[in-house]
């Protein structure tokens, strides 16, 4: 919505013009109302309109001079004059001081000024995106391409400061969503984002640099203190994160720098861009300080951890939930980004598994999350739910005797099992074992045991990047060439093939 300041030395004129138009339908706001043009020049710097209708004729500053003025502090105000005079000369005058239109008081109707209005937005509009093509493209080359600095330097001062608007990629069953900013939140935004503060805080730039990260760059000027220049760093992020929980349906984060010079802007965003990776672990719709991040990335394996998991889903006094509660609590703060990175595909693994495995159909609600806390719960919640299923199979069909049969292959998948071996330790045939263990389950006891050592070799080489040979004994098979056998007739591919597509994928989704 444009805003419009109106100027007039006459109460009367000024209330006429004010209720000329309904402003607010035709999409227009009144900023404010001035009796006269110092009054006119103190409302612009608190108000910013982007349009001023103004008599020409005012005692002290007339039209022309106000106009003169505008145009030093903003070359891209519309100023629109009236005149009761149909005076060539000052048309003349306002042409050269940039005035848009000048209109005659006594021709002046609703219809006249809407459509004079009209063209006065289009051109604004117009003028606005060329100038944020030439913001972004302005920025981008700081960013990505900074030079020595001695051609802008007298266009952004030497006291910068950058920040990153970061619109959060929700987690949807385990699996980060793409996210973005999209024009309309944008439009709502500009306004809170190209606001100055104070006199000594001002809007230099903005860019969209990828689908969920934007950037702005401020000027500093006019503080000696070092806490007034915080304080105002940190009004201005205040500032966006109001707009933004006011126009903007998302989780988001805003990241800002200290005082920099414009050399630092590319190494300030390479940082940003290293700590934005770090927001889950941070409280969302709210504005942090850049800070120092680690910059390399720790492989994690969790071997131990995921056989033990497995094993408290099946046991009748597990607490998955409270396992998978140590697995995100654990980890320092400063590896958390790598350490949960790689748990959640693991345990999206071990929660399609087991579903697989025991003919589970239901799964938690889809629901986006923004927080580990949120993830963290949402597994708890997962993995509790599937256990009370299996504790209720029971029940629900399946014997107590095929419970802990399934419970015993689960701890002793790496062994050599057999249905004889499994008929001596739980004393009963082997044969007529296995006959009820398909007869429940739906499928066969050597089926059953493959499937369980297929998803776990599959970890082995994908997760700890296993050796052929090494997985094969670690899931139970004497020869790596029996094992190479049983994984291609089971999954679709070789062990090696299967690594290496493992670690492509990998590759494009980090």
């Amino acid at each position: 919505m444009l805003s419009i300041l109106l100027v007039d030395d006459e109460v009367l004129a000024l209330d006429y013009l004010k209720n000329m138009v309904n402003w607010e339908r035709h999409g227009y706001r009144i900023a404010g109302c001035a009796q006269s043009s110092r009054k006119a020049l103190d409302l612009y710097e608190k108000e910013k309109p982007d349009i001023v209708i103004s008599d020409i004729r005012m005692p002290a500053i007339d039209g022309l001079e106000l106009t003169r003025c505008l145009k030093e502090k903003n070359k891209d105000i519309i100023v629109i004059l009236l005149s009761a005079y149909g005076d060539f000369d000052y048309a003349q005058k306002a042409i050269r001081y940039g005035v848009s239109n000048y209109l005659l008081k006594h021709e002046l109707c609703e219809e006249l000024l809407l459509a004079e209005l009209k063209r006065a937005a289009d051109h604004l509009e117009q003028q606005r995106k060329r100038d944020r093509i030439c913001q972004e493209y302005f920025i981008k080359q700081l960013i990505y391409q900074p030079g020595d600095g001695s051609v802008e330097e007298e266009k952004l001062g030497k006291r910068l400061f950058l920040l990153l608007l970061h619109k959060r990629r929700p987690v949807v069953h385990g699996e980060f969503m793409e996210e973005k900013w999209h024009a309309k939140e944008r439009d709502k935004l500009y306004h809170a984002l190209t606001q100055d503060l104070d006199g000594m805080l001002f809007y230099a730039a903005d860019a969209q640099i990828t689908d969920n990260n934007w950037m702005a760059l401020y000027r500093i000027e006019h503080t000696a203190s070092i806490h007034t220049e915080t304080e105002l760093i940190e009004r201005k992020c205040a500032q966006l994160c109001d707009s933004l929980k006011k126009h903007a349906d998302c989780a988001f984060d805003i990241l800002y720098s200290a005082e920099i010079t414009q050399r630092a802007i590319s190494e300030t965003f390479r940082r940003m861009s290293r700590q934005i990776r770090h927001d889950f672990f941070y409280e969302a719709n709210r504005a942090v300080p850049l800070r120092f991040v680690p910059p390399s990335e720790r492989k994690v394996l969790w071997g131990g951890q995921i056989r033990a998991l497995k094993d408290a889903v099946y046991e009748k006094d597990g607490d998955p939930a409270q396992f998978v509660k140590e697995l995100f609590l654990k980890p320092g703060e400063e590896e958390r980004l790598d350490i949960i990175k790689s748990l959640m595909p693991l345990l999206n693994s071990i929660l399609s598994e087991i579903c697989a495995a025991e003919h589970i159909t239901e799964r938690m609600e889809a629901e986006k999350l923004y927080t580990v806390q949120a993830v963290m719960e949402y597994y708890m919640q997962s993995f509790a739910k599937i256990h009370e299923k299996l504790i209720k199979q029971e029940t629900q069909g399946m014997s107590r005797l095929v419970q802990d049969l399934i419970r015993y292959i689960h701890k002793n998948y790496e062994q050599e099992l057999s249905l004889d071996m499994l008929g001596e330790v739980f004393g009963m045939n082997g044969v007529y074992l296995g006959q009820i263990f398909k007869k429940e389950v739906g499928v066969t006891f050597l089926k059953y045991l493959t499937n369980v050592r297929m998803e776990e070799a599959k970890r082995l080489l994908a997760e700890e990047h296993c050796t052929v040979s090494k997985t094969a004994k670690r899931v139970g098979y004497i020869t790596s060439q029996y094992f190479a056998k049983v994984f291609a007739r089971t999954v679709g591919m070789k062990p090696q093939e299967y690594r290496k597509w493992k670690e492509e994928e990998e590759r494009k989704n980090s």
